[in-house]
């Protein structure tokens, strides 16, 4: 049996559940608020710079962190999983550029099946029948998600870069764990530094590619200020602390199964803000990946109850 439940009483379980969910809708309607935002003129490196920029500090207030409190190894992993966040949402930005939020969202999802490949080949461990049956099931879902209203296969540009952001994400998810456990590390500390490397990153990258974009700053509306606040605040800081949070009252099996309901979230938000449709093979595409991310997450959890 879990000993989680004694971390947290009942009562309390509903208001994490409420955050959690709250996260996951915020993730949902990302990739429709960051096809809105790239649209207006904004690139790609500022746009994670800005959103992140701002995080930090909120970050920072929430967790009450001192600054003399970092290890020399938080900072190290902190600056690696940085760099392969930073990846991710490059990726992941310039995708949503080229393909529909509503695929975006499946397909990220497809990060969670990936892992136990991760872990098999490089980690070294082995995993149940069923969770490489849920693997399989999911990818096939993916490939399902080419297929255009019309029944026509059609790979493009930013499925491919979606895909790879899974990719790298997948790997992110297997480092963390690997890198983190069993270690007296502060998982707040890490992830600081995770979200300041991002933005570093993001100026570095405006700095020597597109070093007129910070000229553009001034020309920002208030509508993508808006959009750019509400990712940087909800959709980042607000997530990470809720997932630090809810890591230490409830099991990760719980946190994982609600926020596998983002690209559900992703599709709706797809279809009512975007105004985007759905084929009948992309939404069994997209509910396949969404069950087999599900029951893998169930399958996996039961392993350490």
């Amino acid at each position: 049996m879990s000993n989680y439940s004694i971390l947290a009483p009942r009562s309390r379980l509903w208001i994490i559940d409420l955050g959690l969910l709250t996260v996951a809708l915020s993730w949902g309607a990302s990739y429709s608020l960051m096809q809105l935002i790239i649209h207006t003129g904004v690139t790609v490196p500022l746009f994670l710079m800005l959103r992140f920029a701002l995080a930090v500090p909120f970050m920072f207030v929430g967790t009450r962190v001192r600054l003399n409190s970092f290890t020399r190894d938080e900072v190290i992993n902190g600056i690696v999983f940085g760099v392969l966040l930073y990846a991710i949402l490059t990726f992941e930005t310039f995708g949503v550029k080229y393909t529909s939020a509503a695929n975006a969202g499946f397909l990220i999802a497809l990060s969670v099946v990936l892992v136990p490949f991760f872990e098999r080949f490089i980690g070294k461990r082995k995993q149940s029948k069923f969770i490489y049956f849920t693997c399989f099931i999911s990818l096939a879902g993916g490939g399902m998600l080419s297929f255009t209203a019309n029944g026509n296969i059609e790979f493009n540009q930013g499925d491919i870069l979606i895909f790879s952001a899974a990719l790298i994400r997948g790997f992110q998810i297997f480092m963390f764990g690997r890198q983190t456990a069993g270690k007296d590390y502060s998982l707040v500390n890490i992830t600081l530094i995770e979200l300041l490397v991002v933005a570093a990153l993001g100026l570095v990258t405006i700095v020597l590619t597109e070093p007129t974009a910070l000229q553009y700053i001034p020309e920002i509306s208030i509508s993508t200020w808006g959009l750019i606040l509400f990712l940087s605040l909800l959709a980042t800081a607000f997530a990470f602390l809720m997932q630090l949070y809810a890591a230490k009252i409830t099991s990760p099996t719980r946190v994982g199964l609600i926020l596998s309901l983002e690209p559900a979230f992703a599709a709706m938000f797809a279809i009512t803000i975007m105004g985007e449709t759905l084929g009948l093979l992309q939404a069994i595409g997209g509910g396949v990946i969404i069950c087999a991310a599900l029951l893998g997450r169930i399958v996996e959890g039961k392993r350490y109850e």
